[in-house]
C-alpha cells in the first residue's frame, strides 16, 4: 500500500511537469528572448521524448527489471527538472525540456506497471483509482502552479521554481520507494539477458513507431505556429499515419520479438479500448485547454486565477474516480468479469457528452452557476474513463505482456493528449480569425496574455473581442 502512494506521488511529478509550463510560458518567452516558434518547442520537446519513448520502456523493463527502470527514470527526469531551472537560453531549456520529458515518460509507464503486478486484481480498481486522481488533480495543478511561480509574489521565487520544486521530491520518492518495493517482487521476463535483447530486439519497430510519433507530435504540435497549410505540417501529419501504420504491420509480421503484444493489432477488444482512450485524452486536454483560455480572455483572470476557477473540472473527474472504483470492484467481485468497467466506460462517453455540449453553451456573459456546474458535469465524465478502460485493457493481456502493453497504452494516451491539444488551439485560431472585428487582430494567440482582453478600450470594442473569443471557445467545446 505505502509503495502504491509513493509510486502515485511519482506521477504526480510527471504528469503534472508536462502542464506546469503552460502558464509559465509567457514569463520564460520574456526573460530568455524566445521566437514565436522556439514557445511551441518548449511544450513539443517535453511531450515529444514523453511519447516517442514509450515503446522502449516496456522491453528495457523485461530486460533489466520495472524498479531499474522506474529509479533511472525518475534520476533522469530529475536532472531534466534541474537543467531547466539553470537554462539560461531558450535552446538549452528546450533541450532539457526533452531530457525531462525522457525520465517523466518512464515515470509514468512503471508506475502503471508496477501498480498493476504488485495488486490483486480485485483490487486494482481501488488503485488504479489512486493513479487516477493523481493523473485528473495534476492537470489542473500544474497550471495553478506554474501561475503562482509567473506571478512575481516574491523576489527570491521565479519561474524557474517550477522546475526546481521537483528536485526534493523527486530524491524524497526516490528512497522511499527503493525502501518500500525493496523486498518486492516484479515480474520480469525469462532468460532476459543483454546478448539476447540485442539480437532479438525488434529495433526497426522501434525506429518505425520512433519516427511515426514523432512525426505526428511535431507536426500537430507546430501546426499553430507554422501554420496548417505549411509544407512541413501537411508532410509530418500525413507521414506520421502512414509511418504508424508500416510499423503495425511489421509487428505482426516480424520474427524478432515484438514491441507490443500482438493482441493490440487482433483483438476487436482492444483496439476499441484504444480509441476510447485516445478520444478520452482528447477531449480532457483540449477541455483543459479550453477553460483555461475561457477564465483568462472571458473572464480577465489571472493564470493562478484561472487554475483555480478549473478545480471544478478537475476535482469532478478526481471524485467521480471514488465512486467508479467502487462500482467497479463490486462487479468484479459480484460476476469476476469487465461487465463493471464497461457500464463505467458507456456512462463516461454519455455524461462527457452532456458536459462538453453544456459548455458550448458558454458565453462571455454566462452565469456563475453555469461556469461552475458545467464544468463540474463534463468531469465527472472524463473521471469516469481514467480508469476502466485501462482495466480491460489488461485483461485482455497475457500477464507476460503487461509491460509492453502497457507502453502501447500510454503511446495512444500520450499522443491523443498532444494532438488534442494541437487541433484545439488550431480550431480556436482559425474561427477566431473570422470572428474579430474587421481590422482588428491578435497576433500569436499561443503566447498572448489573454487577461489584457478585458482593459481594450472603448467599451464597445471590448464587448466585441471577448464575444468573438468566447464564440471561437465555443466552437472548440
Amino acid at each position: 500500500m505505502r509503495s502504491n502512494l509513493r509510486a502515485a506521488m511519482t506521477l504526480f511529478l510527471a504528469t503534472t511537469d508536462s502542464t506546469i509550463v503552460s502558464t509559465s510560458l509567457p514569463t520564460i518567452v520574456s526573460e530568455l528572448g524566445a521566437s514565436q516558434s522556439q514557445y511551441t518547442w518548449v511544450g513539443v520537446a517535453y511531450m515529444l521524448t514523453q511519447t516517442a519513448g514509450q515503446p522502449l520502456y516496456g522491453r528495457l523493463s523485461d530486460l533489466v527489471g520495472r524498479k531499474n527502470v522506474l529509479y533511472v527514470s525518475i534520476m533522469i527526469f530529475a536532472l531534466g527538472s534541474l537543467l531547466c531551472g539553470a537554462a539560461k537560453s531558450i535552446m538549452s531549456l528546450i533541450i532539457f525540456r526533452g531530457l525531462a520529458g525522457l525520465g517523466g515518460g518512464g515515470i509514468v509507464s512503471s508506475v502503471w506497471v508496477i501498480t498493476s503486478e504488485i495488486v490483486e486484481p480485485q483490487n486494482r480498481a481501488k488503485w488504479s483509482q489512486a493513479l487516477s486522481i493523481t493523473w485528473s488533480c495534476s492537470a489542473v495543478a500544474g497550471p495553478i502552479l506554474g501561475g503562482l511561480f509567473s506571478t512575481g509574489f516574491s523576489t527570491t521565487i521565479s519561474w524557474r521554481w517550477a522546475f526546481y520544486m521537483n528536485l526534493p521530491v523527486c530524491i524524497f520518492a526516490f528512497l522511499l520507494l527503493s525502501v518500500s518495493l525493496r523486498d518486492v517482487t516484479l515480474g520480469h521476463a525469462k532468460h532476459a539477458s543483454w546478448k539476447n535483447f540485442t539480437e532479438k530486439f525488434d529495433f526497426f519497430g522501434l525506429l518505425l513507431f520512433m519516427l511515426g510519433t514523432s512525426c505526428l507530435v511535431i507536426g500537430f504540435s507546430t501546426a499553430m505556429s507554422n501554420g496548417w497549410k505549411s509544407p512541413s505540417t501537411l508532410l509530418l501529419v500525413t507521414l506520421g499515419p502512414v509511418i504508424l501504420a508500416c510499423g503495425g504491420f511489421y509487428e505482426v509480421h516480424t520474427t524478432r520479438e515484438a514491441l507490443f503484444p500482438p493482441a493490440i493489432f487482433k483483438s476487436l477488444t482492444v483496439v476499441i479500448i484504444l480509441t476510447v482512450t485516445f478520444l478520452h485524452n482528447f477531449a480532457f486536454t483540449s477541455g483543459t485547454f479550453y477553460l483555461a483560455l475561457y477564465f483568462q480572455a472571458v473572464n480577465g483572470m489571472t493564470p493562478l486565477q484561472a487554475g483555480i476557477q478549473m478545480l471544478p473540472y478537475s476535482l469532478g473527474s478526481s471524485l467521480a474516480s471514488m465512486p467508479a472504483a467502487w462500482f467497479i470492484a463490486f462487479f468484479q467481485k459480484r460476476k469476476n468479469n469487465t461487465s463493471g468497467q464497461n457500464w463505467m466506460i458507456v456512462s463516461g462517453l454519455l455524461i462527457s457528452t452532456l458536459g462538453f455540449s453544456l459548455l458550448i453553451t458558454l458565453k462571455d456573459a454566462s452565469s456563475h452557476f453555469a461556469q461552475i456546474c458545467f464544468p463540474l458535469i463534463a468531469g465527472i465524465g472524463i473521471g469516469f474513463l481514467f480508469h476502466a478502460p485501462y482495466q480491460v485493457f489488461v485483461k485482455a493481456l497475457h500477464p507476460s505482456e503487461l509491460a509492453t502493453g502497457t507502453s502501447a497504452f500510454f503511446l495512444v494516451r500520450f499522443t491523443g493528449a498532444t494532438i488534442g491539444l494541437a487541433v484545439a488551439g488550431m480550431v480556436f485560431d482559425r474561427r477566431l480569425s473570422h470572428a474579430l472585428p474587421i481590422g482588428y487582430q491578435i497576433q500569436g494567440s499561443s503566447s498572448i496574455n489573454w487577461r489584457l482582453l478585458s482593459l481594450i478600450e472603448p467599451l464597445s470594442l471590448r464587448n466585441e473581442v471577448l464575444g468573438a473569443v468566447a464564440l471561437a471557445i465555443q466552437v472548440g467545446f
